[in-house]
């Protein structure tokens, strides 16, 4: 837009230059300073003219370009006597604010005035935080499968290994425990417990079976053969 007739004039009236005719650098003192009203007013004008919000996510901004590092200091301190963190920033030359809270960026929306845009913009917030948490979730599900099935294939494979080495000298209990965990391959502990019979706690199941470990393990070292990890498979550590 360009302003002919009354140029100067207007050009004083809204603060782009002082009293001696000299372009003020960035934002008029009786703006900066003004009421609250004032101060979202600033926002707003400088978001229709320079602004950009884009969507939720860990990337969410909401950004103005300033013509220069006066005039984004100016926002910065508008924002922050409205309550709300900004940040200034010069990206090749270029100087910009940035809002980057969810909650700073809705709060700016409100003031503003932009209350349509906050609600579409908050309930495509939550859609993609409701979607985030599921996929934690799925994957720390899948996460916690992958652990427990790989101790499974472990504990077998130690089991089977105490059960060679000690032959005829294992304990009928630690045996028992021995062959139930073989026979359940897939089970937890506390399944195990109820495939006992009589059914036996976990802790009881864990303890023969770490028992009958320790015992083939001593057997082991003084026969000098290798112990129970001899037949884990290669990606699996001790």
């Amino acid at each position: 837009m360009r302003v002919v007739d009354g140029g100067e004039t207007l050009a004083r009236q809204t603060g782009l230059l002082d009293a001696r005719r000299r372009p003020i650098r960035g934002l008029p003192n009786r703006l900066t300073t003004g009421s609250r009203d004032d101060l979202a007013a600033i926002w707003r004008g400088a978001f229709l003219a320079r602004g950009t919000l884009t969507d939720p996510g860990r990337s969410a901004a909401l950004e103005v370009v300033c013509p220069g590092n006066e005039a984004a200091m100016a926002l910065v301190g508008a924002a922050g006597r409205l309550r709300i963190p900004a940040k200034a920033r010069e990206v090749r030359g270029v100087h910009r604010v940035v809002i980057r809270e969810g909650e700073a960026i809705a709060a700016m929306l409100r003031l503003m005035g932009a209350a349509d845009a906050v609600a579409a913009w908050e309930e495509l917030r939550q859609r993609r935080e409701v979607r985030a948490t599921a996929n934690r979730l799925v994957n720390f599900d899948d996460a916690n499968l992958r652990r427990s099935a790989q101790a499974a294939v472990a504990a077998c494979a130690r089991v089977e290994r105490a059960l060679e080495i000690l032959g005829d000298e294992v304990p009928d209990h630690l045996r028992y425990a021995g062959e139930l965990r073989l026979g359940h391959r897939d089970a937890s502990l506390d399944e195990l417990g109820h495939y006992a019979d009589p059914p036996m706690t976990k802790d009881a199941v864990a303890g023969r079976i770490r028992r009958l470990l320790a015992m083939a393990d001593k057997r082991a070292s003084d026969l000098g053969i290798p112990g129970t990890d001899a037949n884990l498979p290669p990606e699996f550590d001790e």
